[in-house]
């Protein structure tokens, strides 16, 4: 820090917090979650403590913006029609569409014009004329901010999918301010299977130009942090330049004391007592976006075995559709115990995943791969049994917390 910030070990003059994609997304999965609260948790000690001030910045051109509450409000309806696209749409019209998918059966049809919660389809292309007017707005009513030499500059977002930051990004450091970046994972390089050849190389692309305009990288565990250290390493040669220093911290959890509505849905689904006489009468949760590695077709497995020999064990698995998961959203809608013992919930609020945590039999997380697991925390954060596949980084977070299992066997669980 000493090099870009002062000549000694003192704070920055001022913190920049760039919100630039979560604040208009409306997605609520893990990366989204942990951007909004660790800025939240910030702002919150900057005014408890002598602290410098930390400003939220929205990136926009070749430059970084003030984002104020006002600002903030402009992005609301954007991430409201991000959350679930299809509840913006007149209701004959997604009636008439659905009806054609039907007689045409067709998967593409339905994806591009049926989008799941979390996806746009065919309204990607106005949703993002409406997001680029938005910051254009905002551009021009807010403030522009040029950090510099003693500011730092933090990056907690998916800049895999947000290149246009890194514009912004080498002009803030070539006016010395101090680049952190925090990195999630290298899922996409250790395996790639998972994410298909083209976003393997788009993800390099991304992590080499993290590297090369960072003066620091926080990983969010020390698993990731190690494979971070193993990639500058392997790569030292071919990179313009590389780090100060790696570091890492473990995530947290605060979930507790949501405020908002639960569906009547979800509050019928939870609402017996946790344990009754017959054995648990909730069901145990599952939470996690439907991904590959994900591993929802093992614990489909091994709730299959267990309704087959008569067991009343109720699962709920929560989380927004990802990519290439289309059988096993197949394969979880013709389950004969759909809707009776098998339940999936694909755009749950806050307050919503809060009530299914608090009441749920226990939680479990089956995960090939991860480059942290926030759920194993969230569940013990509410005191809940947790059941985790076992790999090192599960065995970093969960410590002896959890119960773990193999996963080359799903009758283990």
């Amino acid at each position: 820090m000493a090099s870009k910030l002062s000549d000694s070990d003192e704070m920055p003059a001022r913190i920049f917090y760039d919100a630039s994609h979560s604040i208009a997304s409306g997605k609520n999965s893990g990366i989204e979650r942990v951007v909004r609260k660790i800025l939240s948790h910030w702002l919150l000690r900057s005014e408890q403590i002598d602290h410098p001030s930390i400003e939220p910045v929205i990136q926009i051109g070749r430059h970084f913006s003030s984002l104020d509450e006002a600002a903030i409000s402009k992005f609301d309806g954007i991430a409201r029609f991000e959350t679930h696209a299809l509840a913006h749409v007149p209701k004959y019209v997604t009636r008439s569409v659905k009806k054609l998918c039907d007689l045409t059966g067709s998967r593409k049809m339905r994806k591009w014009f049926l989008p799941a919660p979390g996806h746009l389809g065919a309204f990607k292309l106005p949703h993002s004329i409406c997001d680029n007017l938005v910051r254009q707005f905002v551009g021009l009513r807010s403030r522009r901010i040029n950090p510099g030499k003693g500011d730092l500059v933090f990056l907690p977002d998916a800049y895999w999918a947000q290149k246009g930051i890194w514009p912004a990004v080498k002009e803030a450091r070539r006016r010395g301010a101090m680049i952190v970046t925090l990195i999630y994972d290298l899922i996409p390089l250790t395996h790639p299977q998972f994410v298909g050849e083209k976003r393997s190389v788009d993800f390099e692309e991304y992590l080499r130009m993290t590297i090369e305009n960072s003066d620091l990288l926080v990983a969010i565990s020390e698993t990731v942090k190690n494979e971070v250290e193993h990639y500058i390493e392997a790569n030292r040669s071919s990179l313009d330049s590389i780090p100060d220093r790696v570091e890492s911290f473990r995530l947290g959890a605060e979930l507790g004391h949501k405020s908002g509505q639960v569906r009547e849905e979800v509050r019928q689904l939870f609402s017996q007592p946790v344990q009754s006489a017959e054995g648990p009468s909730n069901p145990y949760l599952m939470v996690s976006s439907f991904d590959p590695r994900k591993n929802h077709h093992y614990l489909l497995d091994a709730f299959d075995m267990l309704w087959k020999e008569g067991g009343c064990q109720k699962l709920c698995l929560v989380g927004r559709v990802g990519s290439l998961c289309e059988d096993v959203i197949e394969r979880i809608h013709a389950n004969p115990q759909f809707n009776r013992q098998l339940f999936a919930f694909h755009d749950l609020t806050d307050a919503e995943l809060e009530y299914c945590y608090q009441l749920s039999t226990g939680v479990i997380f089956p995960s090939i791969t991860e480059g942290f697991g926030l759920p194993i925390v969230e569940a013990l954060w509410h005191r809940k049994r947790v059941f985790a596949s076992d790999t090192p980084i599960h065995r970093e977070v969960g410590a002896s917390d959890c119960l773990y299992f193999d996963l080359n066997d799903a009758s283990y669980l």
